[in-house]
């Protein structure tokens, strides 16, 4: 009977838990930005990627909480070393801007090529520029051309764009 207990507590912890995080995306969805962050922020020192990316863009925007680069970019990381691809973008990108970080374009170009890997079609593109400015990268036309064009056949606007400017030349 005890063992019963203890595994309906952990159950309802965990649908608690889960309702939890969607409430916090639920608050920021409704403009309660300081609530969401409240909620979130929790989840994202307990380990959970969402809740993670979600006070990374919290903080990245200055919504809910004072605007804060670095944090961003600490949760950010956290979120994309547990494979949440969207982090994982946001992370490249960071160190390519140097938003929050020095600049670092061989640690952007990691996070793009793990983004791209998953099938993120703005890190693919990501991922191309770099290797055409050899940035990060050994310069590598062959290369970005592979990214750049899965990018595009992904339907990313950008990438679709830069092949047709390419095509007019």
């Amino acid at each position: 009977m005890k063992y019963l207990s203890l595994f309906f507590g952990l159950m309802l912890a965990s649908v608690s838990f889960a309702s939890t995080l969607e409430e916090g995306y639920e608050a920021v969805r409704s403009g309660k930005l300081e609530e969401g962050f409240a909620i979130l922020s929790p989840l994202a020192e307990q380990g959970d990627a969402e809740a993670q990316y979600g006070v990374a863009i919290l903080y990245k925007e200055g919504w809910g909480t004072d605007k804060n680069p670095e944090k961003a970019l600490e949760y950010y990381e956290k979120a994309a070393e547990q494979g949440h691809i969207n982090a994982m973008f946001y992370t490249a990108s960071a160190y390519q801007s140097g938003e929050g970080v020095a600049k670092d374009f061989s640690v952007a170009a990691k996070w793009y090529e793990q983004a791209a890997n998953k099938g993120h079609a703005p890190a693919m593109y990501g991922l191309g520029s770099l290797y055409y400015n050899g940035l990060g990268v050994e310069r590598n036309d062959a290369v970005a051309d592979t990214w750049i064009n899965k990018s595009a056949d992904a339907g990313f606007s950008l990438a679709v764009a830069f092949l047709e400017q390419r095509l007019m030349k």
